[in-house]
């Protein structure tokens, strides 16, 4: 398997090792079922969420998980903090029941919290120091865990969540302005709560950013609404080593605009040609064996052809990162990711 130092090399485009790196996308949907933990015990304890995700490190040490080792709360930090109305099912992730406003003129007004002070930033800060003093030494220095990791959604995406997405779409045609104010809240906020995660590990050495609304935008949309606000998030950490983007949404319309964004890692979902994308946003690829329909319901077969067929096309000269196309789904069985790990020892992509 590639070390560290082997998959930074590849997503640069300077590969020193033969093979492909796999990497999983791992969060708390994946944690808790892989440990049996409950849902609701997961997240409300720190010290059970790490011992789950430790246990999947021992389960797959030689593995880059992505985010990783980290205090994941789902979409509850940023949205909870901003004032969304959330909800705590037993048996899932905390979501988001409504959003902050009933109606978008209520933005003009509004007061962006301090987020070390509002509730569920402040909880995820203080999961994310007894992280740092409690997770074991191997899995930080073999991988950097938590090392100036920085984790967080995207401008687009939480203020779509915190308007309510019907609203945000027509807002973008009859309050423009407004919309524009929100992002700008909302971005402000953003930066603030990544410099207080960087109080705690350090200067940003990887960071993991996730927005799926450009998917479900038009070009010009996004070129106006949220390109510019996603760009200065990114360019915020610019000096990151790696800079992650997340969605798994179907945005083959925008890689052009999305070159610009200074992320240097695109996970990218399963309606993508890896090929082309890599081709065009001239970034490394994460992706994009399809999480549910080929890695949870395939057979073991049809996920070998799969990732063979992604190997040998688009990892000639490094920038691929073998992965699913967007998060594993909770019932994904570890014998199904070990078919990737095991792929990507037994194919090679074409040399240069």
């Amino acid at each position: 398997m590639l070390n560290y130092h082997e998959i930074l090399a590849t997503a640069m485009f300077r590969p020193i090792n033969p093979h492909v790196p796999v990497v999983l996308w791992a969060i708390g949907q994946t944690y808790a079922p892989f440990a049996k933990i409950p849902d609701n015990e997961y997240y409300a304890d720190p010290a059970k969420m790490l011992e789950a995700q430790v246990k999947f490190y021992e389960r797959f040490p030689d593995v880059l998980t992505i985010p990783g080792i980290w205090p994941d709360l789902g979409l509850m930090a940023e949205l909870g903090a901003l004032g969304a109305e959330l909800e705590f099912p037993d048996d899932a992730p905390p979501q988001s029941r409504g959003g902050a406003f009933e109606d978008i003129r209520e933005v003009e007004n509004w007061e962006v919290p301090d987020p070390k002070k509002a509730d569920y930033t402040s909880q995820t800060l203080d999961y994310l120091k007894y992280f740092c003093k409690h997770l074991p030494e191997e899995p930080r220095k073999k991988w950097g865990f938590l090392d100036g990791h920085i984790f967080c959604g995207g401008p687009g995406e939480i203020s779509g969540l915190l308007l309510g997405y019907d609203k945000f779409s027509y807002a973008m045609y009859d309050y423009p302005q407004l919309v524009h104010i929100l992002l700008r809240k909302v971005t402000d906020f953003i930066k603030s709560y990544i410099d207080a995660q960087i109080e705690i590990v350090g200067e940003p050495k990887r960071v993991i950013i996730w927005d799926h609304i450009p998917g479900m935008l038009s070009r010009e949309l996004f070129d106006e609404f949220i390109h510019p606000y996603m760009k200065e998030v990114f360019t915020h950490v610019e000096k990151a080593t790696l800079r992650i983007y997340h969605n798994e949404n179907n945005y083959p319309h925008l890689l052009d605009l999305m070159r610009d964004i200074p992320a240097n890692v695109c996970h990218i979902g399963p309606k993508h040609d890896l090929v082309e994308s890599k081709r065009v946003l001239k970034k490394c690829v994460m992706g994009n064996v399809h999480p549910i329909q080929e890695l949870l319901l395939g057979t073991n077969e049809e996920i070998e052809a799969k990732c063979k067929t992604i190997i040998e096309t688009a990892g000639r000269g490094g920038g691929l990162w073998l992965s699913t196309g967007g998060g594993m789904a909770p019932e994904t069985p570890v014998e199904k990711m070990q078919v990737l790990i095991d792929c990507t020892k037994k194919y090679l992509p074409p040399s240069l």
